[in-house]
């Protein structure tokens, strides 16, 4: 089988560009031929070894966009632009896959559009999207409104967002012949707002590369924490900084160490170092930038626990990564990865947005060196006996043989 693997962008390090790869190389292994497709790609700026080898095409253009504080009938029509652009882009990257191809298989936004545009003049050729996150308008100004309680939306904005959605559902979204979701929250929103019946397939871990290590437990006197992810305001970076915060407060010597790029919205980059600076912890937490896979890997070693306060956020693939690592994850309970995460078993849930919360969370596994040593042990089974990339790859083949039926 020949598949056409459809990402917006190779040319960055996140979630959705690893589990790209990495189901890359097991469709490979599975005996399949694999092409990726991308608007933009650098390999150096990706994951440059799990690239090797790999046969990337690259349309090297895709439309910028310039976030309007005022919703004028001229900036609207002005987004109406940018999206005819993005089409346009669409239907570009449509032309360079192979005539011979099997299967599409588009990842995240926009990217079902190139699979639309490739399907018109093919019209037997199945395409699989994998939906890592909700792509509309609405979702993106509910989970703000989520995030902010005084964020108004103006009526314009939101019959904007309607028309937007509406057309990009139902000339895109319901043309695709399956969708593949992460969690049970996505399920239901395919099919409460695209009408479609979605596949839950779990994303996967290297549990070779993200290995076990082993640690002594944190006390009172040292305590290490560690998140990580491409700042957007949904991960919740200003709960783990607060949380330190009233842990200081409370005779903890307690460090954070965040990590990930900045560039995707620096406005909120600045806030957190703000925040940092108004609780007076700037020789307590440290931002890391966009590091190497080899660096990332030596803080999932180094720290005590793993923080996951994100919100309303789909799956999340590092809980699991620092769960292989050993570390015991304190996750959110409207993040994706909570849905197969028993409390106090191999994790720590508690209640999103709730900063005393996640503070006492911390504060329970520092005091209970039992618990924290059961959750770094289970937390490594769970991810050895339920989630590898094979596991993925198998799953998303079966999608691909329903699709072609």
């Amino acid at each position: 089988m020949k598949v056409a693997m459809i990402v917006r962008k190779l040319n960055t390090r996140g979630g959705v560009q690893r589990h790209v790869l990495y189901v890359a190389r097991e469709l490979k292994k599975a005996g399949h031929e694999v092409v990726l497709y991308t608007f933009l790609y650098s390999k150096e700026d990706c994951f440059a070894d799990l690239l090797e080898g790999m046969d990337v095409r690259s349309l090297d253009f895709f439309p910028t966009y310039k976030h309007r504080s005022a919703w004028s009938i001229v900036n609207i029509f002005r987004s109406f632009g940018q999206m005819f652009r993005e089409n346009d882009a669409s239907k570009e990257l449509a032309d360079l896959i192979d005539k011979d191809t099997d299967i599409l298989n588009p990842h995240d936004h926009v990217c079902y559009r190139v699979a639309y545009y490739f399907k018109e003049r093919s019209k037997n050729v199945p395409s699989v999207w994998v939906m890592h996150d909700m792509p509309t308008k609405q979702f993106m100004m509910l989970r703000a409104q989520k995030l902010d309680s005084q964020l108004r939306v103006s009526l314009v904005k939101r019959a904007f967002y309607r028309v937007y959605d509406a057309y990009d559902a139902h000339k895109f979204i319901k043309a695709q012949n399956e969708i593949a979701v992460l969690d049970e929250r996505d399920k239901k929103w395919a099919k409460k707002y695209f009408g479609k019946n979605a596949t839950i397939i779990r994303n996967g871990v290297d549990a070779n590369y993200f290995s076990y290590q082993e640690r002594i437990p944190p006390t009172k006197e040292t305590v290490s924490l560690f998140m990580n992810g491409i700042f957007f305001p949904h991960r919740r970076f200003e709960d783990g900084i607060s949380a330190l915060g009233l842990l200081v407060q409370r005779g903890y010597n307690a460090t954070l160490t965040i990590s990930g790029s900045t560039k995707s919205n620096e406005k909120y980059y600045a806030s957190l170092v703000s925040l940092v600076a108004r609780l007076g912890l700037q020789k307590r937490v440290r931002f890391t930038g966009e590091i190497s896979e080899e660096d990332f890997l030596a803080e999932y070693h180094k720290h005590h626990l793993f923080l996951f306060p994100n919100h309303m956020q789909s799956w999340g693939l590092a809980v699991f990564e620092a769960m292989s690592c050993g570390m015991p994850v304190i996750v959110s309970d409207t993040a994706g990865a909570s849905e197969v995460l028993t409390d106090k078993e191999n994790a720590v849930l508690f209640s999103a947005k709730d900063v005393g919360a996640l503070a006492k969370s911390i504060e329970i596994l520092v005091s209970d060196s039992q618990l924290y040593n059961t959750l770094r042990k289970n937390g490594r089974s769970f991810v050895e006996k339920k989630l590898s990339w094979a596991q993925t790859a198998d799953a998303l083949i079966r999608l691909f043989v329903k699709a072609s039926v």
